[in-house]
């Protein structure tokens, strides 16, 4: 009875896990809805957005009033020549040619530019949140492995004791189980810092403390996409080139200087008639600087275009090189864990058989320490080879934007 009572208190406390239970895509969306970096690259688009329609606007006309031919021994008089007058006037630029339509190309660029930002940083979160989860949980595996070491190398220690006794096992033996069991302190102490440490990472980018995170630990055979044409940093890259060529349009729009249109009222005494006055101010575009400037920019789009075309052969070199990583570790996985450790777990049984209490006469108990801590290579290379699938798997996400 008390025994049923254990199991069904064991399946709640599970059950119960399981409701709380988290993916780590929850964590993901959690930690992309309250990021403050990616909520400041919102803002930059809020921003661009704004720019977007002040491109289109012409500057303020400019009003400037005052007073001619003042008489110094007399300020007040105001009629004793024709110069004297009161005035009122106004000035404003006109755009001429195409320049404020160019400039809205440009505006609209940063625009875009801002949104594949937003789009870059959150898939950069979300690979590092995927890479840290990976790491503790396979870490926690491997701290699992050791603990069920540590017992084996206690058990194996009260065995070599009772061999001791029969001279089938010699003080040296028993003092290397000794040190193997310190060792595996060591190694565990070691592993709980290092998760410890990814943990407080993991809350540093997520801003809150990470529990009860499902992992399936499963190797499967992925096939990561390597269409890298829609890479919001690719995009991106390719956005600010032809930003780039924009610029280069608009420098030479700039020769079609903006005329600067000048009215003013003049207002006299009675005995003067009152008059206007209008001028037109128009920069010479003679030295060349709009072309130098214009070849600048046309020579900065080809610079960022060739960066594009280095990045996007870089992206795709990573991802034949994360899926090689995985098919290898995959099939290494396999044979250790289907073809390898069956084998040796199979020999440990006879051996532990063989040297069961009525064998002590001929007990081989070097050969039962060699099996153990072939047994305990071979499952930690098990983990490696998982550590080195799921390390490719998380990285790999930021280039390919999703996990099939």
């Amino acid at each position: 009875m008390l025994k049923k009572s254990f199991i069904y208190s064991g399946l709640l406390v599970l059950t119960i896990s399981s409701m709380y239970a988290k993916s780590i895509d929850d964590v993901v969306v959690e930690t992309i809805n309250q990021n403050y970096s990616i909520k400041a690259l919102e803002s930059s688009i809020n921003i661009a957005q704004e720019q977007i329609e002040l491109s289109t606007k012409w500057k303020n006309p400019t009003l400037s009033f005052g007073a001619t031919d003042i008489q110094l021994n007399d300020i007040t008089a105001r009629d004793i020549e024709p110069m004297q007058a009161q005035f009122i006037g106004i000035s404003q630029v006109i755009p001429i040619g195409d320049k404020l339509k160019i400039e809205k190309k440009i505006a609209q660029d940063d625009y875009q530019i801002s949104k594949y930002e937003v789009e870059d940083k959150k898939l950069q979160l979300k690979s590092k949140i995927y890479e840290y989860i990976y790491n503790i949980k396979l870490l926690e595996e491997r701290l699992k492995l050791f603990e069920k070491y540590k017992s084996n190398t206690k058990k194996l220690e009260k065995l070599l004791k009772e061999l001791y006794k029969y001279n089938k096992a010699n003080q040296a033996q028993i003092l290397k189980t000794q040190i193997m069991n310190q060792e595996l302190n060591l190694k565990s102490q070691n592993l709980q810092t290092m998760i410890n440490t990814l943990n407080l990472k993991l809350e540093q980018i997520t801003y809150s403390k990470q529990e009860n995170i499902e992992f399936d630990n499963k190797l499967k055979n992925i096939k990561l996409n390597e269409n890298t044409e829609t890479h919001p940093k690719l995009l991106s890259i390719l956005q600010v080139s032809k930003k780039f060529d924009n610029i280069s349009t608009l420098e030479k729009e700039k020769k079609n200087s903006d005329i600067k249109v000048n009215l003013a009222y003049f207002q006299r005494d009675s005995k003067y008639e009152d008059y206007v006055n209008i001028s037109f101010a128009i920069p010479l575009s003679v030295r060349g600087s709009e072309d130098i400037k214009s070849r600048k920019a046309k020579f900065k789009a080809m610079e960022i275009s060739h960066k594009f075309k280095d990045m996007k052969l870089t992206f795709e070199n990573k991802i034949k090189t994360f899926q090689q990583n995985m098919d290898d570790a995959h099939i290494t996985y396999n044979i250790i864990k289907k073809d390898i450790l069956p084998k040796f777990n199979q020999l440990q049984k006879i051996i532990e058989n063989y040297n069961s209490f009525s064998s002590y006469k001929n007990m081989d108990s070097k050969a039962l320490i060699n099996n153990l801590n072939e047994i305990i290579k071979y499952e930690l290379k098990v983990v490696d080879e998982k550590q080195k699938y799921f390390t490719a798997l998380s990285k790999s996400i930021y280039f390919t934007k999703e996990i099939k």
